[in-house]
């Protein structure tokens, strides 16, 4: 089977609209999921981001990552319930309590407003951008380690998935608690693509043959080298290396 384009998430990790305006003409209708940045969502609003996303005929995952106590994450959880994104998602390292509250004001949205789509709930695990000392200072433990234990609380608390790097994905495949949640994995970088910025990454081969279901691809799209062209033939060049995975 072909892998689905709309499994590839394109970062908007821009301030305004009228940035994101000619990535989302370059892929509009092609079927890819647009990832909205929070700094784009601050500025303009999350109403008017998804629906600028909305009308270039892709999916839509906000890109929120609510952390606070449970009464503001089950709150937060409910208005953007109401925008009907595809996607949000909060902190996995949130307490227990925050995890469960976000579901219940999904669940609350979707009763008291009548909505059609429910949003798929995701946890952010440990930030791509994070070493192992950085996890060690931050959270006292290995990556890897962190990733399992927020990744199980997340399954516990009956979020959908979470976003966690490629190389734990297979960890989490093999998990029990964590094996059927979905997984969203940023720090993809294909082998013509700079690292930049990120520190635990795979190219988006290897991405989904460790057991990612969703790919979060930024710059080698939206931005990529003069070489390989515009923002569509990035895309296009990365389906054809996926090829039927």
């Amino acid at each position: 089977m072909k892998f689905s384009p709309d499994r590839i998430m394109v970062a908007l990790d821009v301030d305004e609209l009228g940035q994101a305006h000619q990535v989302a003409e370059e892929l509009r209708d092609s079927g890819v999921t647009f990832k909205i940045g929070n700094q784009l969502g601050t500025y303009e609003g999350w109403e008017q981001a998804v629906a600028f996303a909305r009308t270039a005929g892709v999916g839509i995952f906000c890109d929120t990552k609510f952390k606070d106590i449970p009464a503001t994450v089950q709150k937060s959880a409910r208005a953007i319930t109401r925008h009907q994104p595809d996607f949000f998602n909060i902190m996995a390292d949130n307490s227990p309590e925050a995890l469960h509250a976000a579901v219940e004001g999904i669940d609350s949205a979707m009763r008291d407003f009548g909505l059609l789509r429910r949003p798929k709930l995701l946890g952010v695990t440990v930030l791509t951008s994070i070493d192992r000392e950085t996890s060690q200072a931050i959270y006292g433990g290995e990556p890897s380690d962190k990733v399992l234990q927020f990744a199980t609380n997340a399954a516990q608390a009956g979020l959908d998935g979470v976003v966690c790097s490629a190389k734990e994905a297979k960890l989490l495949r093999n998990n029990e608690e964590t094996s059927e949640l979905l997984l969203v994995t940023p720090g993809i970088r294909p082998e013509w693509a700079a690292a930049g910025d990120q520190s635990r990454v795979l190219t988006p081969r290897q991405a989904i043959e460790a057991g990612a279901d969703y790919l979060v691809i930024g710059r080698p799209i939206t931005q990529p080298p003069s070489e390989i062209g515009s923002p569509r033939n990035a895309l296009d060049k990365i389906l054809q290396e996926i090829g039927d995975l």
